[in-house]
C-alpha cells in the first residue's frame, strides 16, 4: 500500500480532535456520544473521551479497510476512492454533531444521520455492481464468492436495493421528525432489502 494516500484522509479524520480541543473548556464534564432512534442521547462519556473516541475509531477502521482493499481486485477505482474518504468525512460530520449537542446546539441528530446514511447507500449502490469478486466489498455470500455469474447478478440486484434503501432512509428520516416510530420501521424495511432480498436471490440462482 502507498502510505501517502492515507495521509490526508487520516488528517481529515483526526481533525475533529482539534475541533474538540478548541472548545474543550466549554464542554460539559459528561458529553453525549450516542443517540437512540428517537434522537435523544442515551450514552455519555467524559470530555476527553468524547473528543477522542469517535475520530480514533474512524481512522483506525479506515486504515484496516484500506489494508483489506489491497487484497481485492483493482476493478473499481471509484469505489476505492469512496471507501478511502468515507470514514474520515463521517468522522467530521458525526463528531461535529456530538460537539454541537454538548455545547447546547440541539440539532435533529436522527434526521441528519438518516439522510447521511441514505446518501451513502445511494453512492454504494451505484458503485458496488461494478466490482468483481472479492472478499472485502460487495454482497459476499458463499454463493457469490464461488460463482462469478452469481456474484454479478446478485451485486447488480443488491446495488438496486441499496439505492432504493437510500431513498427510503432519507424519506424515513424526514417523516420521523413528526412520527419517530417511522425510524424503526425504516430500519426494518432496509434490513430486509439489503440483506434478505440479495441473499434469497443468490440462493435461488445457485439452485438453478
Amino acid at each position: 500500500m502507498k502510505y501517502k494516500k492515507l495521509l490526508w484522509p487520516t488528517v481529515i479524520g483526526l481533525l475533529p480532535i482539534l475541533m474538540g480541543l478548541a472548545v474543550y473548556s466549554k464542554l460539559p464534564e459528561k458529553m453525549p456520544i450516542h443517540w437512540g432512534l428517537d434522537g435523544e442521547p442515551n450514552g455519555y462519556a467524559t470530555r476527553l473521551a468524547g473528543i477522542l473516541i469517535l475520530p480514533l475509531i474512524m481512522v483506525g477502521v479506515n486504515v484496516i479497510v484500506q489494508f483489506s482493499l489491497e487484497t481485492a481486485p483493482k476493478t473499481n477505482l471509484k469505489l476505492e476512492k469512496l471507501m478511502l474518504w468515507l470514514l474520515p468525512i463521517l468522522s467530521v460530520i458525526f463528531q461535529s454533531l456530538t460537539l454541537s449537542e454538548a455545547l447546547g446546539y440541539h440539532l435533529d441528530i436522527a434526521l441528519i444521520t438518516m439522510v447521511t446514511v441514505g446518501i451513502i447507500f445511494i453512492l454504494l449502490g451505484n458503485y458496488i455492481p461494478k466490482t468483481s469478486q472479492n472478499i472485502v466489498a460487495g454482497f459476499r455470500f458463499p454463493m457469490t464468492l464461488s460463482n462469478p455469474d452469481n456474484w454479478q447478478k446478485t451485486n447488480r440486484l443488491g446495488g438496486m436495493m441499496l439505492v432504493i434503501s437510500g431513498i427510503i432512509m432519507i424519506l424515513g428520516g424526514v417523516i420521523s421528525t413528526w412520527y419517530p416510530i417511522v425510524a424503526v420501521l425504516t430500519f426494518i424495511v432496509i434490513l430486509v432489502l439489503i440483506i434478505l432480498v440479495p441473499l434469497c436471490y443468490s440462493i435461488r440462482l445457485a439452485r438453478k
